[in-house]
């Protein structure tokens, strides 16, 4: 008796102990107000890189937009996505993208949220945005070495799974970011290894 609740117990134990988990939510990017507002033109595919130092699971994109010494902003619709490095660095592959959001006043957009929520390694990924119409993040000019990557893509067409044509300049950077939660294993047991506890 005594040997089958052990069991049980160490069942249950296990079932709590068992598959992954997440814990630790973060957020990478640019959160520190710039200095001054973008004039983005519209049918453009157009970010900066980010580095994610941890394996996390990605939720959602934020930005801030317009500046309160500039006035009310143009209204734009837009679009947010992630994508991996390729060759040479720049934008690869669509990593995780946003349903569209109406961006029409000075705000911070803190959690746009992304329509999957992948678990995404270590490395170097790409912010972008696409505007429907001219639009006003919030950005620097102060960082002349911070590269910007872009291509252009009719804001009908959305997202691209696989960045055409890339295209750089440099001077430029977007206060733009991710969220995620850090993704962490946690110890799984099998009933047979429980079993042989006892």
């Amino acid at each position: 008796m005594l040997s089958e609740r052990r069991l049980i117990v160490a069942a249950v134990c296990a079932l709590a102990l068992a598959a992954t988990g997440v814990a630790s939510a973060e957020t990478y990017g640019n959160t520190t107000p710039f200095e001054t507002q973008s004039a983005h033109s519209p049918n453009y595919v157009l970010g900066t890189e980010v580095d994610i130092p941890a394996v996390i699971v990605l939720h959602s994109f934020g930005m801030m937009y317009g500046h309160e010494d500039m006035g009310s902003p143009a209204v734009s619709n837009a679009i947010f996505g992630l994508y991996s490095s390729g060759s040479g660095g720049l934008p690869e592959t669509l990593v995780a993208v946003t349903e569209p959001v109406n961006l029409n006043t000075v705000a911070t957009y803190d959690n746009i949220p992304f329509t999957t929520t992948p678990v995404i390694p270590p490395g170097t990924y790409w912010m972008m945005a696409l505007y429907e119409s001219m639009a006003n993040p919030r950005m620097t000019l102060l960082d002349a070495s911070s590269l910007v990557a872009y291509w252009s893509m009719p804001y009908g067409s959305g997202m691209p799974a696989s960045a055409p044509g890339v295209l750089t300049y440099s001077g430029q950077d977007f206060n733009y970011w991710v969220n995620g939660d850090i993704f962490t294993a946690t110890l799984e047991t099998t009933w047979g290894e429980i079993k042989a506890m006892y």
